[in-house]
């Protein structure tokens, strides 16, 4: 018995389901794939390979239950937001968004390191990404958490929560600016991000939880945001 070949021009349908397996009746049986493992299927009809994934940085809280939700308000621009517990970051052009700059005027060679940022208005906890130093160049693009904070200065702490040792760094000489991450505070804790469901439309995504009022986020600006609850009244 001589065997048959069949060409496949296109693969327009994806990965079928199991139970349109033998349904050679419709025409998309012979446009699928019975598994479609990391490829993307291009309009045209072609298959090609899947591009790898970049590291962006770590989530809030390693070990714990995160979720990432889209949320795309044009064409051109879209976010991704990070839900983890109690709290809401937001992503953007490969990074986290920050908030607007502090001008650092000193670091201490100390344990733990100190910075000096006049009037910074930071809360023991937050994260602060930290640039542009001159002399003290370890600091540089690396994110610390506050601890100890006073109205000018702060202590610098690694994401375990570890005092930086700074005795052996290059003596800071001058310049650099600290960028606090954006967080939002929400209701929503660990146990129940994944019974989030939402709906957006432009700037406005509403997000509905069986334990919670319906709550409206609204976007005005990269750091920018509101969460609300929905009057229906």
């Amino acid at each position: 018995m001589s065997r048959a070949v069949t060409i496949q021009s296109n693969f327009t349908t994806g990965e079928i389901d199991p139970l349109l397996k033998s349904r050679i009746d419709i025409n998309q049986y012979y446009n699928g794939l019975e598994q479609a493992r990391n490829v993307l299927i291009q309009p045209q009809g072609g298959a090609e390979r899947r591009p790898g994934l970049q590291f962006i940085t770590d989530v809030t809280s390693a070990g714990s239950a995160f979720r990432l939700i889209p949320f795309e308000f044009s064409t051109t621009q879209t976010y991704m937001l990070e839900f983890s517990n109690l709290k809401m970051r937001v992503y953007k052009d490969s990074g986290a968004v920050l908030e607007g700059d502090k001008t650092i005027s000193g670091i201490t060679a100390a344990n733990p390191a100190v910075v000096t940022a006049n009037s910074h208005g930071y809360s023991n906890g937050d994260e602060v990404l930290i640039s542009g130093v001159s002399g003290m160049t370890e600091v540089n693009g690396k994110r610390f958490l506050v601890a100890d904070k006073t109205t000018n200065t702060f202590e610098l702490q690694d994401k375990d929560g570890v005092d930086i040792n700074s005795s052996a760094f290059t003596a800071y000489s001058s310049g650099g600016v600290a960028n606090k991450v954006f967080e939002l505070a929400t209701p929503y804790t660990t146990a129940q991000l994944f019974d989030i469901k939402f709906a957006q439309s432009a700037d406005v995504m509403y997000i509905t939880h069986p334990e919670h009022e319906v709550e409206k986020l609204s976007r005005t600006g990269h750091t920018a945001w509101t969460l609300t609850d929905v009057d229906f009244t």
